[in-house]
Formats: C-alpha cells, sequence, structure tokens
C-alpha cells in the first residue's frame, strides 16, 4: 500500500515560504527599525549639553513637580545619584543606548537586550519622566514616549524577534548554558 500524497495547502506555504519563517521575518525588520530608533535616541546623547551632564538636573529635576512620596522619594534618589557625576552619569546614559541600538540593529544577544531594553526603558520612564505625574494637570495627553518602549521590548521579546536575521541565529548553539541570551526561533518551528 502506498501513502497518498497531497498537495501543501495554500496556507502552509505562500510563495515556497514557511509561514512561521514569514513571521520571523516581520519581527526582525520591526527588530531592526527599533534599533535605528534608538540609535537616533542615543546619537541625541552624545551631544554636548547632554555628554557633558548640563542638562541632567533639568533631565532629572521633576521630583519638585510629583507630591507622590514614594515616587517622589524615587525620583530625588536618581537626581541625587546623577548630580555626584553628571558627565559620568550622562556618558554611562549614552553608552548604555547606544549598546541598545547596535545589539538591536545586529540581533545580538536579543533576549537579554530586550529585557535590559525594557528595564533601562522603565528607568527613565520612572525617573527622568516621573511616570509622566501628575496625570491630573490640565493638557496631559499621554503617559510619556518611555512606556512604549518598554512595551516594545517586550514584544520582540515574545515575537522572537532575534531569531532571524541576526547574528544570534550564528551564536546560539555555541553559548551554551548561557543560549537562553540570545534570541532563539519559538517552539515548533
Amino acid at each position: 500500500m502506498t501513502a497518498a500524497r497531497t498537495a501543501p495547502s495554500p496556507t502552509s506555504t505562500i510563495n515556497g515560504a514557511d509561514p512561521m519563517l514569514r513571521r520571523l521575518h516581520a519581527a526582525a525588520l520591526v527588530r531592526i527599525a527599533y534599533g535605528l530608533v534608538w540609535a537616533i535616541d542615543a546619537s541625541f546623547k552624545w551631544l554636548p549639553g547632554f555628554i557633558h551632564g548640563q542638562t541632567i538636573a533639568d533631565e532629572l529635576g521633576g521630583a519638585k513637580k510629583i507630591h507622590t512620596p514614594l515616587v517622589h522619594e524615587w525620583i530625588s534618589m536618581w537626581s541625587a545619584i546623577g548630580s555626584v557625576n553628571p558627565g559620568a552619569f550622562a556618558a554611562g546614559t549614552a553608552v548604555v543606548e547606544t549598546v541598545i541600538a547596535v545589539c538591536l540593529l545586529l540581533g545580538l544577544f536579543s533576549n537579554a537586550v530586550f529585557v535590559g531594553s525594557a528595564i533601562f526603558s522603565f528607568g527613565i520612564w520612572s525617573a527622568a519622566e516621573g511616570f509622566h505625574l501628575p496625570w491630573s494637570r490640565p493638557g496631559i495627553t499621554d503617559l510619556g514616549p518611555s512606556v512604549g518602549y518598554i512595551i516594545a521590548s517586550l514584544a520582540l521579546l515574545f515575537a522572537c524577534a532575534g531569531a532571524t536575521w541576526s547574528l544570534d541565529s550564528r551564536l546560539h548553539g555555541r553559548l551554551g548554558r548561557f543560549a537562553w541570551l540570545a534570541g532563539s526561533r519559538p517552539a515548533g518551528s
């Protein structure tokens, strides 16, 4: 008895490409675009006004406008940290944003970068943007840009955006027990 051959269903392949691979390529394109956004953001941090720490007091000085005790103390703490050595704080911020951008563009240690950029973005949103508080002020229209960075980073993590068109695809098998740092294909693909 011979096995019956069936033609591939139209939904299983589109122009010969696996639909899962197409989704992973789309996620990789979004990762690369997001890396470009981070690169532009990082380039602003290397400008003289920021990199020399001249704007750190303004960036982290929102505590006086926020009267929620825990948030006020959080922002005050970061303001104190930044004011100890504004130039070093600014340079550290510029380096972190540059590393995030490069890693996103190259797809290098994607899982670690997605989680790290979400945490870093939360730090910016909570300290420099003060959660965009107070939410009762006239004219408020959004929660601040960094909250979007948090969501985008986590969405790219769950979309396995480091699985294709990345250095991770070459490194993953070589990292051994640290393979979780690199992007990988979702189970079943």
